[in-house]
């Protein structure tokens, strides 16, 4: 594999990202991948085509340091039909699930079990997002005010409105249910 096309990938180590394109460095026209995490604050990345491009070793089998996988418009938790099935017991840190992605617009599942921003951490992403609670109860916390959130309490969060999650539900999960669309996603 020479080219590296828009779409879904996985990291050998595991975790999901979506490739936006490719560029050049201004400097030394030397091409890099562009992309953005699937998971945690979806933060955008470069690496050098040719480093994402390339073989590593995995117990001592050589396997691809990104593998593309299939169309960006299928169903993430296809075993997942409820939307409270197959909670995770033990969470060390939030959950994020995507259950749909399509070009302009992510599905997410996202479980918090007494999880919160770091103090200091604030979510400042590029695309819209409306979020709704279905069970438990949160506080969101923006620069400008603080926001209660309990079951069918939703919010459409701007595009770079820096926000962070001040409490979760410490005694049950907080289901939460995203949805990310439009905004720039360069």
């Amino acid at each position: 594999m020479s080219e590296v096309t828009p779409g879904r990938y996985r990291h050998y180590k595991g975790n999901k990202y979506t490739v936006i394109g490719t560029a050049r460095h201004s400097e030394t026209l030397e091409e890099m991948v562009v992309y953005r995490q699937e998971y945690g604050e979806h933060g955008l990345w470069v690496r050098p085509k040719e480093m994402f491009l390339e073989m590593v070793k995995v117990d001592g089998q050589d396997v691809l340091r990104f593998q593309r996988l299939g169309s960006s418009s299928e169903s993430i938790g296809e075993s997942v039909t409820n939307i409270f099935d197959d909670l995770p017991q033990h969470l060390p840190k939030e959950v994020v699930q995507t259950l749909i992605q399509a070009a302009d617009v992510r599905i997410e599942r996202i479980i918090s079990h007494g999880h919160a921003s770091a103090p200091d951490s604030w979510y400042d992403q590029a695309q819209h997002e409306w979020v709704i609670v279905l069970k438990g109860a949160a506080r969101l916390q923006f620069e400008d005010e603080m926001v209660e959130m309990k079951p069918g309490d939703f919010i459409n969060i701007a595009a770079f409105r820096k926000h962070r999650v001040d409490w979760t539900t410490p005694h049950e999960p907080t289901i939460w249910l995203g949805v990310r669309y439009g905004g720039n996603r360069a």
